[in-house]
């Protein structure tokens, strides 16, 4: 072995495509990554966070066999790890019954220990607190080097056929060459890299040279940048390498981006993994190539050292040595895959198509079915759709009704063409004069107006619900975020479905997204009438969505300060925007959410989405006026109980 070469460490990130409780399916994909691995002489393989259960189990973390199938699982991964170190997500319990979010660390065969999530995030779309204890010790695993010859110190592991070790001495070959034969890395799981002076700082201080971060990160725009910047700051205040191994696919309304990578104590970035894909991220480190500087932590913890002794026979380690040198010119994974620039409209589109994608398989579905309307909501749901599953697992149906326009009717047409999807149409009129000669005797003026409105989505809605139940494909909702955020919707209507895939999508950003389509595909798959056509429901005649709504490009700002941001109509009038058109958007906001309880999961792509990213009760007194003051000689609107007579509340439409 040359003196070059003695602390090369190859490390591999196993970036995989989980489902929770698939413990079986979990498990073969966390085994095949460590076989692609050995095949590369790969020393140490990280795994994302709870990869043996999946992320995020919510309350199945509460029923015992589910813990304990997935420690069963972590015994079989144990078994497979011959000739290679991994690390590798699981829930750990304890003697008491306390459950952890822990890293298993595995070599040759041997379980040597297990690091404890530390800090538990309990904000946003995480719920830790709830199901995990915080770990309280924090360790560093101490890996030896492969050499020619028996090794001889303080631990008596070393046999006739040990030819690795693990310890803090500098080791002797039988010609007196002098190598040092150990790396030592420390293991944090997510939350615990983005707190400042972290349990990353104890292993930094402590000598390691590597830290791996598992994550279950999971994905909006321009997250994937927030991660990288993170990881150079903490590379460079810990002088160490950071492995960021983070999980991809799509769980419920979180998609989870992958982008892995791996950062060196310069901050830059030596291999980066796929965006939105499964991959298998491999980089040779030249520990020595970095010379450690001592790390000082401001609070100092106890340690506990790690000793990892793998002992594999002689003819092993000559295959794996004869492999190593096969592949001594690995490809450093795909460097350009982060440090090019992906746009944050290519990758919400990326994001919406993996979360489709993953939502109907993982749920056992073959196929799907939506309402195509001639709009540009459903003409991208079908895109997507189309993307995600394959045009002939994706079935459009237009229900044009009297107030239908030839050109939206058209345009619903085009877009089925354009995909070459199966197409059928369904005209309600016969229907709505049935639900009109019903509903006669009983209402004085008829059905008219908001209920003829509503009883037109509602029809289609059981219509498309028909499809499903005959065929049992899955139906998907085509309302983007600035409709759902004011109500913009009817209930058991255009909201009746099973999954809505761009329920967290502004309107501005359907329209880019569109464009991007077009641009990406160099053809107007989503033809130019539907993106420059005015939006309209069409439930009335010469009805605009500017009737009731400001335009969206005004709407979206003051949805993204309110919703997003939680900013005050102060701050929001600072926009510009006027402040009765503030509050009327506020009080449609508050008042639609007993709506938003009753429609369906979507993907999550911007900082803070509706449901688990943003809890109100349904019933809150939200009518309280605000009076103008003035502070500074600005005028600004402040809350009282007073009640002033010109301010006029929008009541609740179904």
């Amino acid at each position: 072995m040359n003196k070059e070469n003695k602390k090369i460490l190859r490390v591999a990130i196993g970036q995989i495509n989980q489902t929770v409780g698939d413990f079986a399916g979990n498990i073969v994909k966390i085994k095949t990554a460590i076989d692609s691995a050995i095949e590369k002489s790969v020393d140490i393989i990280a795994f994302p966070e709870l990869a043996v259960c999946g992320y995020p189990a919510e309350d199945l973390l509460f029923k015992e066999h589910f813990i304990k199938e997935n420690i069963k699982g972590l015994k079989k991964i144990v078994e497979h790890t011959r000739g290679i170190t991994a690390i590798v997500g699981f829930v750990d319990m304890d003697k008491k019954g306390e459950i952890y979010n822990a890293a298993g660390v595995l070599s040759d065969r041997h379980f040597y220990g297990a690091y404890y999530k530390m800090m538990l995030p309990n904000y946003s779309v995480f719920d830790e607190k709830r199901y995990f204890n915080a770990g309280e010790k924090n360790s560093i695993f101490i890996l030896g080097d492969f050499v020619n010859g028996v090794g001889v110190g303080k631990k008596k592991h070393a046999t006739k056929e040990c030819v690795i070790f693990a310890n803090d001495f500098l080791r002797q070959e039988s010609n007196g060459e002098e190598l040092l034969s150990r790396a030592e890395f420390g293991v944090v799981i997510c939350e615990d890299l983005w707190v400042d002076n972290g349990p990353y700082m104890a292993q930094a201080a402590g000598g390691a040279d590597i830290i791996f971060n598992i994550s279950a990160s999971p994905y909006h725009a321009g997250k994937s940048k927030e991660r990288v910047d993170l990881a150079r700051d903490r590379a460079r205040e810990t002088n160490a390498v950071i492995v960021y191994a983070n999980l991809i696919g799509g769980q419920d309304e979180l998609v989870f981006d992958g982008a892995s990578f791996i950062v060196d104590p310069r901050g830059e970035i030596i291999a980066g993994g796929k965006h939105f894909e499964e991959d298998l991220v491999i980089a040779d480190i030249n520990l020595d190539k970095f010379k450690k500087a001592p790390v000082v932590q401001k609070k100092q913890n106890t340690l506990k050292r790690i000793y990892i002794f793998p002992a594999l026979k002689q003819e092993k380690i000559n295959l794996v040595k004869k492999k190593f040198i096969e592949n001594s010119n690995i490809q450093q994974g795909n460097v350009n895959s982060l440090t090019k620039k992906m746009g944050n409209i290519e990758e919400i589109y990326r994001a919406l198509v993996l979360g489709t994608k993953d939502y109907v398989i993982k749920n056992g579905f073959k196929k799907i079915i939506l309402g195509l309307s001639g709009g540009i909501d459903s003409a991208l749901t079908a895109v997507i759709a189309c993307e995600a599953l394959g045009k002939e697992n994706v079935i459009g149906v237009t229900m044009p009704s009297p107030y239908s326009s030839s050109e939206t009717f058209n345009d619903a047409k085009k877009i089925a063409q354009n995909l070459e999807i199966m197409f059928y149409e369904v005209p309600i009129e016969t229907a709505m004069n049935a639900y009109k000669e019903i509903l006669a005797p009983v209402f004085k003026d008829g059905a008219r107006g908001i209920v003829e409105e509503n009883l037109q989505a509602r029809i289609r809605g059981n219509i498309l619900m028909a499809f499903s139940n005959n065929y049992g494909w899955l139906v998907l909702t085509t309302g983007n975020k600035s409709e759902t955020a004011v109500g913009y919707s009817t209930l058991y209507g255009d909201t009746a479905g099973g999954f809505a895939v761009i329920k967290d999508v502004p309107k501005t950003v359907v329209y880019e997204l569109s464009n991007f389509i077009n641009k990406q595909t160099n053809r107007e798959l989503i033809p130019k009438t539907i993106i420059k056509r005015a939006p309209s429901a069409e439930l009335r005649p010469n009805q605009k969505d500017t009737d009731s709504l400001p335009e969206y490009n005004i709407l979206d700002q003051i949805l993204k300060l309110y919703i997003e941001e939680d900013k005050s109509i102060i701050d929001i009038q600072k926009t510009g925007a006027g402040k009765t058109v503030i509050k009327n958007i506020i009080n449609l906001v508050d008042k639609s959410e007993y709506k938003r309880r009753q429609s369906p999961p979507g993907i999550r792509i911007t900082p803070k989405s509706f449901g688990k990213d943003r809890r109100l009760p349904i019933t809150i007194m939200n009518n309280i006026p605000y009076i103008p003051v003035k502070i500074n000689n600005e005028q600004y609107l402040i809350k009282t109980s007073k009640k002033l007579p010109k301010i006029k509340w929008l009541p609740r439409l179904q």
